[in-house]
């Protein structure tokens, strides 16, 4: 069993998190909120070769947006479940005799929600609070990740399928961690893969 590391950061304004910039007014009121978001992850060190696809910079570091072409999300879209970014895990190489490749996401989780990564800016320094990013399979978005579980049915278990295709489809997702209780605000958090290889 050998374990390798990948890590993924996320950034985000808002008008709520991830990563980015947003305005925003009274949401009871109807009116719109803006939330500029960035998502980045890096890989290191792994046996197999893998890389991470769908968002700019090298295989190994890249940035997603969530939102728009400028990373903004409206507080509407975060509520809802919709502010999204989609990206992969790919395999370059492996050895054949690879049979089991699990994945641990990897960081702080925020207290509301485990499955979320906390925003590491504080609401001081104006981050966005009550907010968080989840990572899951893009074809099952509503059962994020739990951070930091090394427990099977909690984490990124790859199925025989997704090996063979050497890939596996994700989505990392904005989300208020509390209902009705995010604020506006810049938001950053990062995650890190670490795969176990058998």
């Amino acid at each position: 069993m050998k374990k390798n590391l990948l890590g993924l950061s996320v950034i985000a304004m808002t008008t709520l998190a991830l990563s980015g910039t947003a305005a925003g007014s009274d949401v009871a009121a109807g009116s719109d909120v803006n939330v500029n978001v960035n998502f980045t992850a890096y890989l290191t060190e792994t046996t197999c070769d893998m890389k991470l696809v769908g968002g700019t910079g090298s295989d190994t570091k890249q940035t997603l947006k969530i939102g728009d072409s400028n990373g903004q999300v409206r507080l509407e879209s975060v509520v809802a479940g919709t502010a999204t970014a989609k990206f992969k895990i790919a395999i370059v190489e492996c050895p054949a005799s690879l049979q089991s490749l699990k994945t641990t996401v990897k960081g702080t989780p925020a207290s509301a929600m485990l499955t979320g990564l906390v925003n590491q800016i504080t609401v001081a320094n104006g981050g966005a609070n009550w907010a968080a990013v989840t990572v899951a399979r893009e074809s099952k978005p509503e059962a994020p990740f739990k951070i930091n579980s090394t427990t099977d049915a909690e984490r990124l278990v790859w199925t025989a399928t997704e090996i063979t295709n050497k890939e596996v489809p994700l989505v990392a997702t904005l989300r208020e961690t509390s209902a009705g209780k995010m604020t506006l605000g810049t938001f950053q958090a990062v995650a890190t893969f670490e795969f176990t290889y058998e």
